[in-house]
């Protein structure tokens, strides 16, 4: 009786570790991954105050201001950011399409059922 309690045990142990590593694989995490990667990449080779205090500055122009000032910067900066801001972007979109598709494949009862 003893063994089988092991090996069940043993089994559940391995069921458990590769559920986690498909858990941690999967595509979400990774976008999730590249996301705060790109992001943490960005702030380590930007100083992200002055760039909020640019920000606030040409706020108040506008939207034409404030597309400017984007290009301007983006354009402006190296090359390792640049990537980085094109993974965060691509990573962030994918992950708002697939929050959408999640959110609209979802019928309807069962989101006012989960709700109530």
């Amino acid at each position: 009786m003893k063994q089988n309690t092991t090996i069940e045990q043993q089994v559940m142990a391995s069921v458990a570790v590769v559920y986690a590593a498909r858990q941690l694989t999967s595509a979400t995490a990774l976008k999730v991954y590249a996301l705060g990667v790109s992001l943490a990449g960005v702030a380590a080779f930007v100083s992200v105050p002055h760039v909020a205090a640019n920000f606030i500055a040409v706020e108040s122009g506008g939207l034409g201001s404030i597309t400017s000032y984007l290009l301007s910067a983006v354009t402006g900066t190296r090359l390792v950011v640049q990537l980085a801001l094109g993974v965060a972007t691509v990573a962030g979109v994918s992950f708002v399409v697939d929050a959408a598709r999640s959110l609209l494949a979802t019928p309807r009862s069962t989101l006012a059922t989960q709700r109530a």
